[in-house]
């Protein structure tokens, strides 16, 4: 064999292979089970994605799609029925139809690694504005995808779209849950399910308030139900963090566990507790002034390794920028804020970023997002936001000690309100209120005073 023939390109696209999984889809439906993650966007013949979302469609809906029915759904297609029929006798059978789908994907792979390769190589010819590391990070994410078999996508046309959306609506009238729950029923219920794939979640509030409780509460419930989850935590160690894991999951007083000094029953729970933790899919991460390319490659690597669900980042005000000396500090906020959004998207998870209030929010006992520190673009770019206050925090002698209001000040998906939870402090552990809101006695004193001098 010569060099030249060694170098000889593949063809960019197999049409007998595109052809032969359409032809066994049509012969036989049930085909279909062997097609893997097969997608439109793998077909390199615009006839041939149509005619594929077609066959889907209808198999989906539980039709038989042959040559006679699809070709009546597509009356624009070219040559129609006769063509159909063709690619479908063409086929002896199904039995391969999962080699040729092979064929389409690594066909339609090598296409768009090869576009990107390209772009990216006029992009490194002329320098612009953005560091080449980031250019590199950027083109390190798209080949990603194309592992994950997936290729770049294009403009979808409605009646495509409304072929998944309709199977997820669905599921919605069966009680499907289609967000991530936190496992605190009120919070779940105004979050219509929980917080949704692709979402950035702030949660924000003063110091002390129970920022960092919250979102390990929400880690813990997201892992104890078997999703994946991850925490960067730029402010606490890892040790620290498993110390408040412990006093959470065993109900142990978190300073028994600090001074390891427990009674029989709490060594018993801390045992216990060891084993449910064991189980998780939860990881722990302490290092420090992450930056946004930093948090990106992280997240993408354990998404390949060990599938991802929800990634918490303790905090925002911690993150470093690019240092680039020419922005500022809202400027540098912007562009975390809007690539944690970015990354979300890309990656199919849920985002939990807590954050601080500036000042003139940290004397407020109701924050608004426009307390947000440094940038307003934190509130632009988050989907949902979360406000935790707990009035015992300044005044201890408060009605409302032992709970806490969680505002819900921004959902994107649904409305806002307020959620009663309740704080249990020894064990750094926020639950779901089982008991009504106090009532305030001085305001009651106020209005009885009021009543008898009127």
């Amino acid at each position: 064999m010569t060099a030249n023939c060694m170098l000889d390109p593949l063809p960019l696209f197999a049409e007998e292979a595109e052809q032969s999984v359409i032809g066994a889809l049509l012969r036989h439906n049930g085909a279909i089970d062997d097609l893997g993650d097969l997608a439109p966007d793998h077909f390199y013949r615009a006839d041939h994605r149509m005619v594929y979302v077609e066959v889907l469609r209808q198999i989906k809906a539980k039709q038989r799609a042959d040559v006679v029915t699809v070709g009546l759904a597509l009356p624009d297609l070219p040559d129609g029925m006769a063509y159909l029929n063709s690619i479908a006798q063409s086929v002896p059978s199904a039995a391969n139809v999962r080699y040729y789908a092979s064929i389409v994907r690594d066909r339609a792979v090598r296409r768009t690694a090869l576009a990107m390769l390209n772009e990216y190589a006029q992009i490194l010819r002329r320098p612009g504005p953005r560091p080449v590391l980031e250019e590199l990070d950027a083109l390190q994410s798209k080949l990603g995808t194309l592992s994950q078999g997936v290729v770049i996508k294009e403009p979808v046309r409605l009646a495509e779209a409304m072929v998944p959306y309709l199977e997820r609506f669905e599921g919605r009238t069966d009680g499907v849950v289609r967000g991530t729950p936190t496992g605190f029923e009120d919070l779940d219920a105004l979050l219509t399910g929980g917080p949704r794939d692709g979402a950035l979640v702030i949660v924000a509030g003063r110091p002390s308030m129970g920022k960092t409780a919250l979102a390990m509460n929400i880690a813990t419930n997201v892992a104890g139900a078997g999703y994946p989850t991850c925490v960067l935590s730029q402010e606490m160690m890892n040790d620290d963090l498993l110390d408040r894991e412990f006093a959470q999951v065993g109900s142990i007083d978190l300073k028994n566990i600090i001074r390891a000094s427990m009674s029989s029953l709490e060594w018993d729970r801390f045992g216990q507790a060891n084993i449910t933790m064991a189980d998780m899919p939860l990881w722990l991460d302490d290092s420090e002034g992450l930056t946004l390319l930093q948090v990106c490659r992280k997240a993408r690597q354990h998404k390949r390794k060990h599938g991802l669900k929800l990634l918490v980042i303790d905090y925002l005000q911690l993150m470093s920028g690019d240092g680039d000396p020419r922005k500022n500090r809202n400027t540098q906020i912007e562009e975390i804020t809007r690539g944690l959004k970015s990354l979300a998207k890309e990656l199919g998870i849920v985002i939990l970023l807590l954050s601080q209030l500036n000042r003139n929010g940290a004397n407020k006992s109701r924050p608004q997002l426009a307390d947000l520190r440094d940038s307003g673009a934190i509130e632009q770019d988050a989907d949902i936001v979360i406000f935790v206050h707990r009035e015992e925090v300044d005044n201890p002698q408060t009605h409302l000690k032992g709970f806490a209001d969680v505002f819900v000040a921004k959902n994107r998906q649904g409305k806002v309100d307020d959620v009663l939870l309740e704080y249990q402090g020894p064990y750094t552990r926020f639950i779901t209120a089982r008991r009504p809101r106090p009532s305030d006695p001085h305001v009651n004193s106020q209005r009885r005073g009021l009543a008898r001098d009127l």
